[in-house]
Parts: structure tokens; C-alpha cells; sequence
């Protein structure tokens, strides 16, 4: 990054020019008046708008939102409310209207030919939602369009702000050039869309609702950080692409210095040495489908720094889906490149130091608008970006233009998501010139949907042989899956022989009851042979969860010892668990049991099994089908466990792994065909199903009247943004009282005692980020009725009484319901 630029800005001196008559911003910094014209506001948010998406080929577009969205602000009414707030009158935030004026007067002047009409509602679109966003048609059939055209002209001093603007602003002609190419860009995109989707219209207009939240986005973002450059009085650091060789020489040196003795991390290299040459590949959408332990994190950052490189990207985002697994790809990242500074790690735990106020505001609009040279986030905050209603969240879209985007484990994917997850995955690679890579041990099929991936032409990014692939076997598949299943005490004996064999075993359950009641089935057994016992699931808060881990890997590191050194007397070792484990956790045992669910799910725990060939011989992963499951509120396993019994009934051990790349394909076909109904994000409305996707699309039938036959856009935009979730079950965080978060929490009670002190309430708050476990609505009203949830700083925190954390599972809650997230 560059260094910051101070922003020269006018100091108030009572008298005004007439440029500066009509204001965008006036505040107190440093004990002076500093106030910023409004036509300087404009031109810099048309300027940064422009340039942040100017990959998508939407310059003038964008330029021209940025132009118009505080027309409304060129009235006097506009200045009074800004001179009272100023002088500390009690006036309220957002109650001069300033967002209608821009929408209207594009929609008098330009809504003519189709194409103009479809220009002038894109950009006021963005013009209009650039504090929050409108239903262009919502459910009822209602105009957001119609609502502003028709509200009273006076009530907005609408000709006043008119007049305004062309007078002290931007004159008429030179807005109108901007539109004409406007128009012209947007024709273009809609030809090629026409072109690549075949005139499938409902495909065709939900690339043209990517179009519009990404100019939506452009306005959001340079509205953002001129605001924020005035009032820091500093010009924000943008990343360089420069430094990609510097920063990948970097890379390749530590690589370099990694032992390449055994095959397997001489397979490793081969997989690494075929990412590398794959970068030289046109920018597209790859694949990258390799065996669990095959090193997926060095390889796809090796292939994003060069490919960045090469193509002059502007920054490589890295979604991990798992937060259990983000922290330590973070670490090798941050390992393997020269300047942690230049990392942003941006998801819901994410816990920084405490800084100074400036330096803490310059981080906030950095990681508000994603310019770091290298992201890290979850799935969550990028399906966010990508559909959710929050401003901050649409403001970061614009940095998906020009990136290298490595998505990871895409198996994890919510299936409703699916259509529109690849209709915004081609938008960003066909407009915006992303590179996207899927990375993944099991690829779903997405290209072989109704609303295909549009993956690039030699897609896949390595290769391997049946060498090759062989050295990833450390484990054989045994299906242990009948028509009748077993119970749970027949499962703990299932396990108890299994421990009979081996010295460690894995136990990974569908949810957190069939984890705990097991483990209590086995508890007693264990402690009766001197075996140590685990449970870990997501009932239990960050730290409780990490201590355990901690401890299990110390005790498998005994067990290995002692195999690799031979002696008789071993410590044996059980873990139950959900599938928190399955995915990335770097952790090893001779012997895996998986209930059944998918055969992604079966890939990635016997990803946990021999890992590093540690037991000196196969290990053994069982698949298990228990009998009489609550999956009621888990569709999507019940799904998986239904296509995973088809593979089985075709497949033949003799002709390879239930887990390579032939059966999982078979899998994905058979899942995507019992989902079709499911995989369009459908919603319930007044008992009706209607689906996002479809709306998203311009597939409105809430549309279909007279008044808004004249207009091209129908997409209840805000309705869908604030339908769109990516977990289904409503959650909420309580304070457990575990370690050291009993402590913080008698510190923010003795706040209530005190004058309330925001940073101070802040700073105990972001040290309980790993003191937190989420409970749903039925959860929460359970321990409300036994009194053990309790409230504290008047409602700004809800804790959790202690009879309700148990010191092995975590939190408690009498006749537990199977209500989870299937992706933890």
C-alpha cells in the first residue's frame, strides 16, 4: 500500500463562496469547522465509483450514480440541517429526504427507448438505494420507482435541488454525456449476456441484478471513502499490484525451504508445480479437486500469487467456509508472505488490538471496503456481499472486481444456494474479470445444472495419475450401511470394538444429541479400560473448544509415539464428535467412524484418518447408518443420506474409493436431482413458495399490472436482501461463564455499577468473542422459563447461567431438539 495523502480541506470561516454554498459534510476536527462543497463530494464519488469497477466496463455508469446521488442535497433545507446538527441542535439523523431527487429526474428526463429506460433505472436504482435499498416491484406489485415519481415535489424542494445542481454542481450537458455512454455500456452488457445465456431471459436478467448491485456497490463504496478521507483528512492508501513479485519471490523462497523427502510431499510438489503452471491460463473459473492432506492452501495461494502477477490482479480473497478451520489457514498464509499488515482477516470472531482512534478509523473503511492486497473471510460474508440488504456488505462488492477469488471447501455450499451462487460466480468472471478457483476433495457438478457454473475451458488445475493418487490412501472406505441400522447402544459397541483394534478412534455424529448421548454411552467404558475420552461440537464456546483440541492432539501425539517407538503398554484415544472436525482440522487418528450423511462428509473424515500415515498401516474409516436419527430440521443430511445410499447400491470396491472423484460426481447427480425444487433458495410468503433465484431473475409475478408494464426492472431487491440468510435457523450469542470469560463477565456486570463507558464495554466485548455460543429461539426460550438466562447492561448482553455450561458438552439444555447448522 501507498502512504496516506493529507486532504486539504477549506476551514469555515462564516462566509461562504457559492461553490461551497451547498454542503455535504460539516463537522468539528481539531476544534475548527471544516465543511466539505457538495460538488466536491460528487465529482470524488463519480471519480472513485468509476474506478473501482472499472473492470466491469461500467466507467460511465458507475461515474455517473456517483454524479447524482446527493442531488438531493442542493437545497437550503439541506444546509439548515447540517448548520443545526452542527451547532448541536436536536435534529434526526436521515430527515431530509436526499435520495429521491437523483432517481426522479433521471426517470423524467431519459425513461424513453428501452435501452435508455433500462440505463436511467440502473443507475437510479443505485442513486435511490445508496443508503439502503428499495423494491423496484415488491410483493404487493408496488413500484419503488412510482412511490418516488409520485411523491410530493414540494415536500423534496425537487426543482430547488434541480436548478441547484445544474447551477453550482454539474452542468445538464455534461451529465447528459455521461448517460449516452452509459446507455451504451449497458446495451453491450446486455448483448453479451443475450449471447452467452441464449436469450434465456430469466438467466439474462439475473446477471443484469448482479449489474446493478455492483454499480450499487461503486456508489456505496466512493460515498464511503471520500466521506471517510474528510473526515480523517487523509486520502485513503489503495493496493499496489506491483508488489505481486515481491511478494510471491517471497513465497517461492520460503517453499523452497519445505522437506520434499517423503512421496507424499513429493506428490505435494507435483500438485504445487501444476498449480504454478496453471496460473499462466486466462482468467476463468477453475477447479482445483485433490485428495484431503494434499496441501490445498500453499497451493492455491502459490497459483493466486502468480496469476495475480501475470494478470495485474488487484488483491487475492481467500473464503474459507468453516470458522473452526479459518484460523489456522490464516497462519499459514500469514507464514508464507512477507507482510502481515497487508492480510485482512475479516469474519464475525476476528479480534484486533487495540489501536488509536485515527489509526482504528483508516482500519475500519479499509476493512469496510475489503483494500487489503489479501483477504480472508467465510462464506457467510461473501454470500452476504453477494445478496444480503446491509449497505457495508454491498459496498465490499466492488472489490471482487479484478481479484483472484480461492474459495474452499465448495462441497460446504448450502444446496439452496446453488443457482445463485453460479449465476454470481459467471458475473464476476464474464464482467468483472475475476479469477475464481473451486477448491475442493469432492466437486459438486454445478456445470451440469439447469443454471450451469460456466467453468473455463481446461478447468482443472492438476491432474493426477493412479500413482499419485494412491499415495493419499492411507485409509480404506468400509460401508457398514443396511436397511435397518443400528441403535445407539449397538453404535457405542460398534465403537468399543473398534477400540479393541486400534489405539484411537473418531467418532463424527449428524448432530450435537447423537454426539453427547454417545459419549455418555462410552464414558463409562473408557474410564473403566483407562482410555482417554473427547467430545467437541459447537455447543461449546471458541476457547473451550480450542483447549480440547489442544489436549487431543497431545494425547494422539503419545499414541503415535508410542507406536513409532514400539512399546507395549499405549494410551488409547476416543473423540466424539459433529462435523466441526471434519473439515481442514489438522488432526490424525488410526481409525474413523462416520454416520451416514454424505460422501462429501465420509471425504473429509477420512481426511482425519492416517493423516500423515502415522499408525504404520491402513487405516480404517466405517460408514454407519443410525437407526431412528431426528433430522427433521436437517433436510439437507437427510438428502445427502439418501443420494449416498444410491451410490452404494452400483458401487463396486474393486473399481476404486467410495470417495474419488467417479463417486462423488454420481453423488452430486443424484443429490441435485432429489433437490431440484430446493437449490433455487425457495422462501414461504403468505403460504405461497416463490424462490430468490427467480426473483433475482425479473421473474416478478407480483409484477404483472398496467402501472408497471413501463418500466424494465420488477426485482423486490430489499425483500430479498433481507430474506437471504445462508443458515436457515435464526441465532443469537450469549456470554458463557467458561475460563477466562467468567472473569470478563463480572467485569462488564460491575459496569452497571459505573458510569457506562462505550470503549471500555467495547474492549471487554471483543476479549468475550471466544466466550460466546450461539442458541436458537427454542433454546433461548427454554432457559429462560428455568431462569438461566440472564441480561445484563440493559439487554446489550445475554449470559448464560453456569448450571447451564457443562465442563464437557458445553451448553445444556433439557430435551434437546435437533435444530443445528448443517455447516458449523
Amino acid at each position: 500500500m501507498v502512504d496516506e495523502q493529507p486532504v486539504f480541506l477549506r476551514v469555515g470561516k462564516g462566509g461562504r463562496d457559492m461553490d461551497m454554498y451547498f454542503l455535504a459534510h460539516l463537522t468539528n476536527i481539531d476544534g475548527e469547522r471544516r465543511e466539505q462543497g457538495l460538488k466536491e463530494h460528487c465529482f470524488q464519488v463519480a471519480e472513485y465509483a468509476s474506478e473501482s469497477i472499472g473492470n466491469a466496463k461500467l466507467y460511465h455508469t458507475a461515474y455517473l450514480a456517483g454524479l447524482l446521488h446527493d442531488m438531493g442535497k442542493a437545497k437550503s433545507e439541506f444546509v439548515t440541517y447540517l448548520e443545526d446538527a452542527y451547532q448541536g441542535k436536536e435534529v434526526k439523523r436521515g430527515s431530509v429526504n436526499h435520495t429521491f431527487a437523483g432517481v426522479v429526474w433521471l426517470l423524467e428526463k431519459y425513461h424513453n427507448t428501452t435501452m435508455e429506460r433500462m440505463a436511467c433505472e440502473v443507475i437510479g436504482y443505485a442513486v435511490g438505494s445508496h443508503h439502503g435499498m428499495f423494491d423496484c416491484v415488491d410483493l404487493d406489485g408496488e413500484n419503488g420507482f412510482l412511490h418516488r415519481l409520485q411523491k410530493d415535489r414540494e415536500i423534496l424542494c425537487y426543482q430547488e435541488a434541480v436548478n441547484n445542481f445544474y447551477a453550482e454542481i454539474a452542468e445538464e450537458d455534461t451529465v447528459d454525456g455521461h448517460f449516452q455512454i452509459a446507455v451504451q455500456e449497458i446495451k453491450d452488457f446486455f448483448a453479451i449476456a443475450k449471447e452467452e445465456y441464449h436469450s434465456d431471459s430469466k438467466e439474462v436478467f439475473f446477471q443484469i441484478s448482479m449489474l446493478i448491485r455492483m454499480v450499487l456497490s461503486s456508489v456505496i463504496y466512493g460515498d464511503r471513502r471520500d466521506t471517510s478521507e474528510f473526515m480523517r483528512q487523509r486520502k485513503t492508501p489503495q493496493v499496489s499490484t506491483s508488489d505481486w513479485k515481491s511478494r510471491r519471490a517471497y513465497f517461492e523462497t520460503k517453499l523452497g525451504q519445505m522437506d520434499s523427502s517423503t512421496t507424499l510431499n513429493q506428490v505435494r510438489q507435483c500438485i504445487s508445480a501444476q498449480c504454478l503452471e496453471a496460473s499462466e491460463r486466462m482468467p476463468g473459473i477453475y477447479r482445483l479437486n485433490v485428495p484431503t492432506g494434499a496441501g490445498k492452501t500453499l497451493c492455491t495461494l502459490r497459483y493466486a500469487l502468480a496469476h495475480a502477477e501475470k494478470y495485474n490482479k488487484k488483491r487475492i480473497i481467500f473464503i474459507i467456509p468453516l470458522l473452526s478451520v479459518l484460523d489456522q489457514n490464516v497462519k499459514v498464509i500469514q507464514d508464507f508472505l512477507p507482510n502481515k499488515s497487508e492480510i485482512l482477516e475479516h469474519h464475525s470472531n476476528v479480534i484486533r488490538e487495540k489501536e488509536n482512534g485515527e489509526e482504528t478509523d483508516r482500519y475500519e473503511f479499509l476493512a469496510e471496503s475489503w483494500n487489503f492486497p489479501v483477504v480472508v473471510s467465510t462464506l457467510v460474508q461473501l454470500s452476504d456481499i453477494l445478496f444480503s440488504d446491509g449497505t457495508s456488505s454491498i459496498g465490499r462488492m466492488q472489490a471482487l472486481c479484478n481479484s483472484v477469488i480461492v474459495i474452499d471447501e465448495i462441497q460446504s455450499l448450502p444446496k439452496k444456494m446453488t443457482f445463485m451462487f453460479n449465476m454470481a460466480m459467471n458475473f464476476l468472471c464474464q464482467y468483472c474479470n475475476a479469477t475464481i478457483v473451486l477448491s475442493s476433495a469432492t466437486q459438486p457438478c454445478f456445470e451440469e445444472l439447469k443454471w450451469p457454473l460456466k467453468l473455463a475451458e481446461n478447468s482443472d488445475l492438476v491432474r493426477l495419475n493412479k500413482e499419485q493418487m494412491q499415495v493419499f490412501q492411507r485409509a480404506e472406505i468400509i460401508p457398514h450401511v443396511d436397511a435397518y441400522g443400528m441403535d445407539r447402544n449397538e453404535c457405542a459397541g460398534f465403537c468399543q470394538d473398534r477400540m479393541e483394534e486400534y489405539d484411537s478412534l473418531l467418532v463424527v455424529c449428524n448432530t450435537k444429541a447423537e454426539a453427547r448421548t454417545l459419549f455418555q454411552n462410552l464414558q463409562e467404558k473408557a474410564e473403566i479400560q483407562g482410555w482417554k475420552i473427547f467430545h467437541l461440537s459447537t455447543a461449546m464456546c471458541q476457547d473451550h473448544r480450542q483447549n480440547v483440541l489442544r489436549q487431543l492432539r497431545e494425547s494422539l501425539h503419545a499414541v503415535q509415539q508410542s507406536i513409532s517407538k514400539n512399546s507395549v503398554q499405549r494410551q488409547k484415544v476416543i473423540c466424539i464428535s459433529t462435523q466441526l472436525i471434519e473439515a481442514g482440522i489438522d488432526i490424525s487418528f488410526a481409525c474413523v467412524v462416520r454416520v451416514l450423511a454424505g460422501i462429501d462428509n465420509l471425504a473429509q473424515a477420512a481426511g482425519r484418518c492416517n493423516r500423515g500415515n502415522e499408525y504404520g498401516q491402513l487405516g480404517k474409516v466405517y460408514l454407519i447408518y443410525l437407526k431412528n436419527e431426528n433430522l427433521s430440521m436437517l433436510k439437507d443430511i437427510k438428502h445427502a443420506q439418501d443420494s449416498t445410499r444410491k451410490v452404494l447400491e452400483t458401487w463396486e470396491a474393486e473399481k476404486g474409493s467410495l470417495i474419488e472423484e467417479k463417486s462423488a460426481r454420481q453423488f452430486y447427480r443424484y443429490l441435485f436431482e432429489e433437490t431440484k425444487g430446493e437449490i433455487k433458495y425457495p422462501v414461504m410468503d403468505c403460504g405461497i413458495k416463490i424462490y430468490l433465484a427467480d426473483l433475482l431473475a425479473n421473474s416478478n409475478g407480483n409484477a404483472r399490472n398496467e402501472k408497471n408494464k413501463k418500466f424494465v426492472l420488477h426485482q423486490p431487491f430489499k425483500y430479498i436482501g433481507k430474506t437471504f440468510t445462508v443458515f436457515d435457523q435464526n441465532t443469537m450469542d450469549v456470554l458463557v461463564p467458561y475460563g477466562q470469560g467468567e472473569y470478563l463477565i463480572r467485569q462488564l456486570k460491575m459496569m452497571e455499577e459505573e458510569w457506562f463507558d462505550l470503549e471500555k464495554y467495547k474492549e471487554i466485548m471483543r476479549q468475550l468473542k471466544k466466550y460466546m455460543v450461539s442458541i436458537y429461539e427454542w433454546q433461548k426460550k427454554k432457559l429462560d422459563e428455568a431462569g438461566l438466562l440472564y441480561h445484563i447492561l440493559e439487554g446489550r448482553a445475554k449470559v448464560l447461567d453456569s448450571q447451564a455450561y457443562d465442563s464437557c458438552f458445553g451448553l445444556m439444555v433439557v430435551e434437546e431438539q435437533a435444530v443445528e447448522h448443517y455447516i458449523l
